[in-house]
């Protein structure tokens, strides 16, 4: 579980960015609060809060998100308020407000609460960041939760898989490009019998009714990569313009008949 905790100087701005419907938002809990309608609700807080004009920020706002764990919306509560007693809030002195966002795939709720507490007082929120980092990993043990860390090591494991097979078409770009620069390269058919030598398979591939080449293929130690994949550079059509002689004269020659052709007309 991922925890942020940030606070702010107007409830206003919070209230409506947290309930505004393209977040599907759905309220779990209300305390020291009646109202659902965002005007209304921040209206409540604002009231509260003018008992202490000394407190610049007095919006706590906290975002708890369950990447993978997948809990239903009491146990998203439990959690929540957990989190406002590790942080110093209490149902008896202090309003909050629960609303979970339903417009991602991963779970994840906002807290809003007031720091200023129906006794005038504040919640103190000295370090408040890197506290709710800390009461996260806390709150993971406690409930069981799929830890942040173990993630961060799952997808360093899959950034480095990635790069391995990254590695494989840099070879083949390396490969492939060394051998494009030999003069003796001039044709599609010597670029695929150079490559077989080096473990490269290179396949033309040909609609199926018509016969006709439309793309190439790289393949070596069983991975598989259209010549587009690896570079624009590697794709058919730019490989059969730069190796085939015979396309090469049949385009000049078209741009000569069609320019004599129009300097006739």
């Amino acid at each position: 579980m991922i925890g942020k905790t940030r606070t702010h100087g107007g409830f206003r701005g919070t209230v409506y960015y947290c309930l505004q419907e393209k977040k599907n938002p759905e309220i779990l809990e209300l305390n020291g609060l009646s109202n659902t309608k965002p005007r209304g609700l921040y209206k409540e807080f604002e009231a509260i809060r003018n008992e202490n004009q000394n407190i610049s920020k007095p919006v706590w706002h906290s975002i708890l998100s369950f990447k993978e764990d997948n809990i239903t919306n009491d146990k998203m509560v439990e959690i929540a308020n957990r989190l406002m007693e590790k942080a110093g809030f209490s149902k008896e002195n202090n309003q909050f407000v629960f609303i979970k966002h339903n417009d991602r795939e991963h779970l994840h709720c906002h807290i809003i609460a007031n720091r200023v507490g129906f006794n005038g007082r504040a919640v103190n929120d000295f370090y408040c960041k890197s506290k709710t980092v800390q009461w996260a990993k806390q709150l993971e043990n406690e409930f069981g939760l799929i830890k942040v860390q173990d993630l961060a090591q799952r997808n360093r494991i899959e950034k480095t898989l990635s790069k391995t097979n990254d590695q494989t078409k840099e070879h083949l770009k390396e490969t492939i490009t060394k051998i494009l620069r030999q003069p003796e390269i001039k044709t599609l058919s010597n670029l695929a019998q150079n490559l077989l030598l080096q473990g490269i398979d290179m396949q033309i591939l040909r609609h199926a009714k018509t016969g006709l080449e439309y793309g190439v293929s790289f393949s070596k130690d069983g991975k598989i990569y259209k010549g587009s994949d690896i570079g624009k550079q590697f794709a058919f059509k730019s490989l059969s313009s730069n190796l085939s002689p015979t396309l090469k004269m049949a385009k000049t020659v078209v741009k000569l008949i069609s320019k004599g052709l129009t300097q006739g007309l």
